[in-house]
């Protein structure tokens, strides 16, 4: 069970969904500055700064681990970093788009269940036609049907509030929705660099790191790979809108807003993994679930919060309402095999 209580466990998992669903909150309320100088300060403080900070003071002879790793753990880690920097690209842009309710509730959803599928049919595609296979198709289903729901659901919200303010919202929705779809496609991989360079984990420990910070020496070449990409798009897009020059309006803001979103999102990845060790052999699956759930639910409360929803009909709440029903019901169906074997 390791050494924190099951309390503890589900707290720290709590709190992480909490966290990650309130990671681009602060985009709401820098109000002097843009979205690409915000995620650029996010990316080199969550993907470059504090993971390999948390490295240096949490594993021991961190080279010497990477070199005995061997080069397949460590480019597979690469590798799918990548690939899940192209999701997380892909979110902001998503949030920035649709907005962090239905943003997150398609992202997340997705996430949960073609991370458990994906990993299903490449290692065990057998078991595609077994109760755990089945059980996955059906969380599949039951996400897209969720996904309609909280889609509609977005749409009716801004046709319910005109302005010029909602016209180009009202222009970009649809296609911020599919941009919501492909980071779900994209973001599962984190939990494939976790799983197929996991070797790296094993060697830290043996290097004398804690089983709870092993994993940061894996992390640290994943978020690493995933910062290239999130960094040349945002640079490419301060110079083509010349938002830099909103950065040198508000340069502590951005500092200020960039690092907090930056700080909230890579603890809430470190509390989730000491999180899902506590609960065992339910961590990946229970421990998976109640993360997921939460991080939605408070995406969902920020977007109340922050006014997304002001002036919503009621239909537009109640189709809201049924697509996170429904995604909760896939991810609680996917839970159990959430986790790559």
């Amino acid at each position: 069970m390791g050494s924190l209580s099951v309390f503890a466990a589900l707290a720290l998992l709590l709190v992480s969904g909490v966290l990650n669903g309130s990671s681009v909150a602060p985009l709401k309320y820098a109000k002097r500055s843009e979205w690409e100088n915000l995620w650029l300060i996010q990316s080199i403080v969550a993907m470059i700064v504090l993971p390999w900070l948390l490295v240096w003071a949490t594993v021991p002879e961190p080279m010497r681990v990477y070199r005995a790793s061997g080069f397949w753990p460590v480019a597979a880690a690469a590798g799918f970093g990548f690939g899940w920097g192209v999701g997380t690209l892909l979110y902001i842009i998503g949030v920035v788009m649709v907005g962090m309710s239905v943003s997150f509730a398609i992202i997340l959803s997705l996430t949960a269940t073609l991370g458990s599928l994906f990993p299903l049919l490449v290692l065990h595609p057998h078991e595609l036609h077994s109760h755990r296979g089945h059980l996955l198709l059906l969380a599949l289903v039951v996400t897209v049907i969720g996904i309609v729901f909280c889609a509609y659901a977005g749409a009716g919200r801004i046709e319910e509030n005109p302005g010029s303010a909602q016209l180009q919202a009202r222009r970009y929705f649809w296609r911020g929705i599919v941009l919501c779809v492909l980071s779900g496609i994209f973001s599962p991989m984190l939990n494939f660099a976790f799983a197929f360079g996991n070797h790296i984990t094993t060697v830290a420990a043996q290097f004398g790191a804690s089983s709870v910070w092993a994993p940061n020496a894996l992390w640290a070449i994943a978020f690493s790979a995933a910062f290239g990409l999130n960094a040349v798009y945002c640079l490419r897009h301060l110079g083509l809108s010349t938002s830099w020059r909103r950065f040198l309006d508000a340069p502590w803001e951005n500092l200020f807003a960039g690092s907090i979103m930056g700080g909230l999102l890579l603890a809430s990845i470190i509390m989730y993994g000491i999180g899902a060790e506590g609960l065992g052999v339910w961590g990946t699956s229970t421990g998976w679930a109640i993360n997921m759930s939460t991080t939605i639910f408070a995406a969902n409360a920020w977007g109340l919060i922050t006014g997304e929803w002001r002036n919503a009909s009621r239909k537009s709440y109640v189709l809201l309402t049924i697509g996170l029903i429904a995604i909760t019901i896939a991810i609680i169906l996917a839970s159990p095999t959430s986790s790559v074997s």
